[in-house]
């Protein structure tokens, strides 16, 4: 029953269909399909303008702005003079580096003056019983000072020697007296045996010269004592 129900109401349709105007297209059906020479009559048609239409401005496209690139700055080379002068320059401070001492070195100099510890030891004394020193050939005579005589030496004394280079003695005055507290360039003892030198020292408690300035007292240096072996009695001992 159903089956021949819906061939009825096909039929029924299709008839329906047939009947309709010629030209007019039923909506159920989908329009035909156009070719290209329908498609370019419809975009001439759209492209053609009445007269007078003012034309529209072509479209604003901003020019895109080229990336500037930043020239890199490089240091210009220095000559090769330079360089070698600078390796020159390096080596040269490495060297004066390499010689720099560690500690202060000691200034020697070449002519040292002793002043007087002692101000207070000046006594006034006769300049005329003060002894000038000579020699002639190891043999030691004594002037005194203002006079013409003679005296050989056979005793202690105490010396100094003067800023001016003169030896003057005396057994008994200190050195202050002898030097009228004056500096001078040496003092301390010195023995003579019947006119030849025995052995003299740096004995002075009031200049206290070095040992190492004994040169400065003008004297054979293979005569001479620290005042610490003149203490010990190295002195009295014969060499050799």
């Amino acid at each position: 029953m159903n089956g021949a129900i819906n061939r009825e109401e096909t039929r029924s349709i299709l008839n329906k269909t047939s009947k309709s105007k010629p030209g007019q297209i039923s909506s159920n059906c989908s329009a035909p399909n156009r070719g290209p020479a329908h498609l370019s009559q419809v975009s001439q048609v759209r492209n053609q303008r009445p007269p007078g239409t003012p034309k529209a401005p072509p479209v604003f496209r901003p020019n895109s702005i080229p990336k500037v690139l930043q020239t890199k700055t490089t240091r210009p080379e220095p000559p090769r003079n330079a360089i070698a002068q600078r390796g020159v320059a390096i080596k040269q401070k490495k060297k004066d580096e390499s010689t720099i001492q560690p500690f202060a070195s000691r200034i020697v100099q070449a002519t040292k003056y002793y002043p007087n510890l002692h101000p207070g030891a000046v006594e006034p004394v006769d300049p005329g019983n003060v002894f000038r020193l000579n020699s002639f050939a190891n043999q030691y005579r004594l002037h005194k000072v203002n006079s013409h005589g003679v005296n050989v030496p056979n005793q202690q004394y105490n010396f100094v020697r003067t800023r001016e280079g003169e030896m003057l003695l005396h057994s008994r005055y200190r050195h202050p007296s002898i030097a009228e507290g004056k500096q001078v360039l040496y003092a301390g003892e010195i023995f003579f045996n019947n006119g030849q030198l025995e052995w003299w020292s740096n004995g002075s408690g009031h200049y206290q010269p070095y040992a190492e300035d004994a040169v400065q007292a003008n004297l054979p240096m293979d005569h001479f004592f620290s005042y610490q072996q003149i203490i010990k009695g190295e002195h009295k001992r014969k060499k050799g």
